[in-house]
């Protein structure tokens, strides 16, 4: 009886073990021919770390091959988050050295979820006592590294920040669009300006290392290595040494005006190439220095730009519009003698005084200027004339002038924001107002005022038409593209015409010749006195309807062979002749004066 139970059990056990090990056979045969390659590749990235090497982004130049943004070395403290594995004290430790919060680190690290091996960086730019302090705590903090980085460096400063732009770090959404690219969740993109617009010229390959580890996360061996690649480079149409002219000229011209008691809450400078459409100078003040995005910026900074009043960040050049004075007046004149509504000799009687049924229109000069011709018009900026011009021509004809003159929408220029300005017409007030349109408000948009809005960009494209007989270029910025690897040209960009104003020779010849006059006889004769060149220009003080005057001057010269068109615009500056017309003297006796050399 014995016997037989003992056989009974041990048949038993061999059935279970036989059982046991077909189990484990099974198990074994389903991992490695159906789950084999996953295993594999856990075991590769306990086994092997991936060490990115993050890409210099390209060099920009100016157009005489002057360097004015590239990157220089630096350190970024960063977190392997698979390696992170005493997180609690180990983010205690982060936020009293780096300042940041335990909650932003756990946010960071969430949004690196799907990204287990790759560095999140928390500092970018650390010194040199950051970087101790966490090399002291070294052995409590687990999957905590130092990087050597590439840092955007802007050689000047706030030199032509606005066209530079600046880079920070992706958003969600950017992050979204960008992932199929090989963007990651903390990479920095560009975010205003050239830096924003040329985001995938400028940005480079990423590279990184392979980096065998033990079981204690120890490095073993470099197991492979991808060289990070360069970004493209950009060569601007962009004059360092003029742009530098324009942001110092506006700089003091603000504070000038400040000392006769104006606001003047900031200004702009646009300089084009008549003949290509160049931008040759993009100067806004006040300005922002983009080196403090570089590394990401911090709360505190950021802050004290987007409080300030008068918008640092905002590109005043081509983001914000304004009145455009008795700048306008050009079109109003090319208006009135492209439909025979005057002549270039009939007579104009200012008086100082305009009078439309019953209501009073006031020029600049309350005494009157007396006879004038439309050149003399113009020379001398006679509102009363002008106010006769637009109760000729009506609200609507004027606004298809100005829209053929590229007011009302944007120039195309290849910068984020840019504003289109605002023509208004009688269904335009009809619609928004749910008000028709007076007749007296045609004769204030004769003169640049009322509900007209315009950009200092559109301003100088106006004065770029008169100088080309009709012609308007696209504003370019980006001449060349740069090989990352040897430098050499694999693009070049080549002039565009945006649009073309077609009007009888002895049209022009009769605008140009009030534009000339205004500065060798007119308003601006004695700001312009001793140039070497003769300038055709107008200026313009536009009311701000808070008591205040924004001050306008736009020209091109020489108004003989035009090279280059300016507009310089002083906020609430007070009147053009007095603000804005010194600034565009003094940039031009340099840009001539460069020229000479």
């Amino acid at each position: 009886m014995w016997d037989l139970e003992q056989s009974r059990r041990i048949k038993v056990l061999a059935l279970l073990v036989v059982a046991a090990m077909a189990v484990l056979l099974l198990r074994l045969v389903w991992m490695q021919l159906y789950q084999g390659a996953q295993y594999k590749k856990i075991a590769e990235e306990n086994r092997i770390h991936q060490i990115s090497d993050p890409a210099p982004r390209g060099i920009i130049y100016d157009r005489n091959g002057a360097v004015l943004v590239s990157n220089r070395p630096a350190f970024a403290i960063s977190i392997i988050p698979v390696n992170y594995t005493d997180e609690h004290d180990a983010t205690g430790i982060l936020t009293g050295i780096l300042g940041c919060s335990a909650a932003e680190i756990k946010q960071m690290l969430q949004a690196a979820a799907d990204n287990p091996y790759t560095p999140v960086r928390l500092r970018r730019d650390v010194d040199a006592a950051t970087i101790a302090r966490i090399e002291e705590r070294k052995e409590r903090l687990p999957g905590v590294l130092i990087e050597a980085i590439p840092v955007r460096h802007y050689l000047y400063n706030e030199l032509a920040a606005h066209l530079m732009g600046y880079i920070g770090i992706i958003s969600e959404e950017e992050y979204r669009q960008r992932k199929s690219q090989g963007y990651q969740v903390n990479d920095l993109v560009g975010k205003a300006g050239i830096e924003k617009i040329w985001e995938d010229l400028l940005r480079g390959q990423e590279g990184g290392l392979q980096v065998e580890v033990n079981a204690m996360g120890q490095e073993v061996q470099l197991v492979g290595e991808k060289k990070a690649a360069t970004g493209q480079g950009l060569v601007l149409t962009l004059d360092a040494n003029l742009q530098k002219t324009a942001e110092a000229v506006l700089k003091e011209q603000i504070l000038q005006a400040r000392r006769l008691g104006a606001p003047a809450t900031g200004g702009a400078v646009v300089a084009l190439d008549v003949k290509t459409g160049g931008v040759l100078a993009l100067a806004s003040s006040p300005g922002f220095d983009p080196n403090l995005f570089a590394g990401g910026i911090g709360s505190k900074d950021w802050n004290v730009l987007v409080m300030n009043d008068d918008h640092p960040l905002t590109n005043k050049t081509m983001q914000s519009a304004y009145p455009p004075g008795s700048v306008f007046k050009i079109v109003t004149a090319a208006a009135a003698l492209d439909l025979g509504l005057t002549t270039a000799t009939e007579i104009f009687h200012d008086r100082g005084v305009y009078v439309l049924n019953g209501w009073s229109f006031y020029g600049w000069n309350t005494k009157g200027l007396g006879d004038l011709d439309i050149i003399g018009a113009l020379a001398w900026s006679s509102d009363p004339a002008f106010y006769e011009l637009g109760h000729r021509l009506g609200a609507d004809r004027l606004a298809s002038y100005a829209l053929t003159f590229g007011f009302g929408r944007p120039s195309g220029i290849k910068l984020p924001g840019e504003a289109a300005g605002l023509v208004p017409t009688e269904n335009w007030k009809l619609a928004v107002y749910d008000q028709a349109w007076y007749p007296g408000e045609t004769l204030i948009a004769a003169i640049g005022q009322g509900y007209y809005l315009a950009t200092p960009l559109q301003q100088t494209l106006l004065l770029m038409a008169v100088a080309n007989g009709g012609i308007m270029y696209r504003p370019l910025i980006v001449e060349k593209v740069l090989s990352a690897d040897d430098g050499k040209v694999i693009r070049r960009y080549q002039p565009e015409v945006a649009g073309t104003v077609y009007l009888k020779p002895e049209i022009w010849d009769t605008i140009r010749k009030g534009l000339v006059a205004v500065t060798t006889e007119g308003t601006g004769a004695a700001t312009f006195k001793g140039l070497g060149a003769t300038v055709a220009g107008k200026s313009g003080s536009a009311e701000t309807g808070k008591g205040t005057v924004h001050s306008w001057f736009s020209c091109y010269a020489p108004a003989d062979n035009p090279e280059i068109a300016l507009t310089v615009l002083v906020e609430e500056g007070g009147e053009g002749s007095m603000a804005a017309a010194p600034a565009v003297r003094k940039i031009l006796d340099y840009y001539f004066a460069a020229k000479s050399q």
